[in-house]
């Protein structure tokens, strides 16, 4: 297995490189994020783009760059600590560069519909006699194999297959799709974890794997307390919406409040310390004052028309009315004071200006030249107090490191000049 000497414009001199690999990536979509973790903890990655540019980049959100063109977020967000070459699969000459990359690198990462990369001769079997140690990690819909394996599927088709759609909602209501797509991005990050273990048998044993990564199983994965339903129960789980089973009643879980919403989970302390804080500043029935919300009992036999169950009803909505006057800001410090398990629901722009992630110094401003202008991207998803990760580079415009990716395989500018004109490159 190669480990690339290029590492190094990715990774600081003193940074120590966590996957000291070389990974070839040609994903789209959402799996771009596998390449972005692995560029992340020090991988040099390569994204491979056909001459024309990734399909992800008309992807939005969108802004404009210094020119006035539209320019993908979605691409710049997903494609950092990469570098990029432009390289078409469709030419010989595109196919016999690919494989001397891959001869040079650990693990290639795509996102083909299966069967694909075998008709051009660049399936695993192909690959592995270039590279016995290559890691193959492909991401589809629904793997490589069974009777599903070449459905041309979309985000939320691969999501409603995997069940996430029909447990989101209200119970009375259809299933919902969750509003930014995830099923790519979940079988990704699966991904990057499968890669890694991979890369690590492979460096062990001299020997490669394919890895094979299926959307709607990932999509699976994220259910996991609610796939035992129907066989330890007898019925599915139920769509819950902004409530929550409390013994025989629906308790509400999302409030409206003065400037938004807030999540609540109402167990005994909560309730009680709402009671409180309406007590100072309204006057709430005495009844409510009275209860012993410590004591309450509620089980799935209850009955939902007794005591415990009626009174449970008065004081949530009692506090639905009192949270109309309050903002998301006023109700949150209220809870962290009093320890209360109560939290605004965040728009974007809220956690933008997260003092949280502030101090944690999340957002990370990084100048892009194909923007002509800083982005604030994500910072790493994790600390570590040795080796930080750490966001060393911008997404690639198209083709910007032809020249020394293709060096490094003996070809000069005069051959990529050419490369180029015959829509190779």
């Amino acid at each position: 297995m190669v480990v690339s000497d290029e590492m190094e414009s990715l990774c600081s001199p003193t940074q120590e490189r966590l996957l000291p690999y070389t990974i070839l990536d040609l994903t789209e979509g959402g799996h771009n994020i596998c390449g972005r973790l692995l560029g992340d903890m020090g991988a040099e990655v390569i994204k491979i783009e056909p001459p024309g540019g990734s399909q992800t980049r008309l992807r939005g959100p969108f802004t404009k760059d210094s020119e006035g063109k539209l320019r993908s977020l979605y691409w710049a967000s997903y494609n950092s600590n990469k570098k990029g070459i432009s390289l078409s699969l469709d030419t010989d000459e595109g196919r016999q560069i690919f494989l001397k990359l891959v001869n040079k690198s650990d693990a290639i990462l795509e996102s083909f519909q299966p069967g694909y990369l075998d008709s051009l001769n660049l399936g695993f079997e192909t690959l592995s006699k270039t590279n016995p140690q290559l890691v193959h990690t492909s991401m589809t819909p629904f793997g490589s194999t069974g009777p599903y394996a070449g459905f041309i599927s979309t985000d939320l088709i691969t999501s409603s297959m995997g069940g996430m759609p029909f447990v989101s909602g209200d119970e009375d209501r259809p299933p919902v799709r969750i509003s930014f797509p995830q099923a790519e991005l979940v079988a990704g990050s699966q991904a990057f974890g499968a890669t890694v273990a991979a890369l690590r048998h492979s460096r062990n044993s001299k020997t490669g794997q394919h890895v094979d990564v299926s959307e709607q199983i990932a999509v699976m994965w994220t259910l996991m307390n609610a796939t035992p339903f129907p066989q330890l129960h007898g019925t599915d789980v139920t769509r819950a919406g902004a409530f929550r089973k409390r013994g025989p009643i629906d308790a509400r879980h999302v409030f409206r409040c003065a400037d938004g919403y807030v999540s609540m989970n109402a167990q005994a302390k909560t309730l009680d310390g709402f009671i409180a804080w309406m007590s100072e500043e309204i006057e709430i029935e005495k009844e409510i004052l009275g209860f012993d919300i410590g004591k309450w009992d509620l089980r799935p036999d209850s009955d939902p028309n007794g005591k415990e169950a009626s009174e449970f009803k008065k004081v949530e909505k009692a506090i639905e009315d009192f949270l109309l006057i309050k903002t998301k800001t006023e109700i949150f410090e209220r809870a962290l004071s009093a320890g209360l398990l109560v939290a605004p629901c965040n728009t974007v722009e809220d956690i933008r200006k997260s003092p949280q992630l502030e101090a944690r110094s999340f957002w990370i401003d990084i100048y892009h030249p194909e923007f002509g202008k800083d982005i604030t991207h994500l910072g790493p998803y994790m600390k570590m107090s040795e080796t930080p990760l750490k966001v060393y580079s911008p997404s690639p415009s198209v083709g910007s490191d032809n020249e020394e990716i293709f060096k490094s395989l003996g070809i000069g500018k005069s051959e990529i000049e050419a490369l180029r004109k015959g829509g190779t490159v």
